[in-house]
């Protein structure tokens, strides 16, 4: 019976869920209502207040399923640290793997990083990457592991933005050329990449 009641109580929770993620992928969260959701969960307003406080908190539990310090540990870790960093097929893996990342996530991802997207989703995801990266860089003094920490805010940003504008163009790009240009600009910087194209 205790099943049942567990597994009718997850279905709930994830229509609900569900409702509010159809609705957030049209429109920012401050112009989606609880009625809204409920009217297209089929549920009423005091079913959704058992589960949820109010939209924020469905948001906030989207993001934390999405990208967990886990997530980060086995990227940056496995594939970010360990071989030659030098060699353009380590840096493929790494961003192979990024990329993987993203497709597993990509319900999600794309959305969370777009324009109606949570302006602080960015600094979410670096809050969680942050310790793990500079744990590589421990022995390093203070004034370097905050340059450290510059480096990583830009990096992260400009590769979030472009896999998530990537796929929100519908992958527009093969994935193996994709990959080629993510690595050519992690390799030769983007002013040098630009520079190619100048006629």
């Amino acid at each position: 019976m205790n099943t049942t009641l567990s597994t009718t109580t997850q279905i709930t929770r994830q229509n609900l869920i569900d409702s509010f993620w159809r609705l957030y992928c049209k429109k920012s969260i401050e112009k989606i209502t609880v009625k809204e959701i409920c009217e297209l969960a089929g549920y009423n307003r005091s079913t959704f207040y058992v589960y949820f406080k109010d939209t924020y908190e469905i948001l906030e539990e989207i993001e934390e399923q999405t990208i967990t310090v886990e997530d980060f540990k086995k990227i940056v870790i496995k594939n970010l640290f360990y071989g030659n960093l030098f060699h353009d097929h380590r840096k493929k893996a790494i961003l192979k793997a990024i990329l993987e990342f993203f497709e597993k996530n990509k319900t999600y991802l794309p959305v969370l990083l777009g324009e109606n997207g949570d302006p602080h989703f960015r600094q979410k995801v670096l809050k969680k990457l942050t310790p793990t990266v500079l744990s590589i860089y421990q022995k390093l003094p203070p004034q370097e592991l905050l340059e450290v920490s510059y480096l990583m805010e830009y990096q992260s940003a400009a590769m979030l933005s472009t896999i998530a504008k990537w796929y929100r163009n519908d992958k527009d790009l093969p994935t193996e050329q994709f990959l080629e240009l993510l690595l050519a600009v992690t390799t030769n910087g983007v002013q040098l990449e630009l520079s190619k194209y100048r006629r």
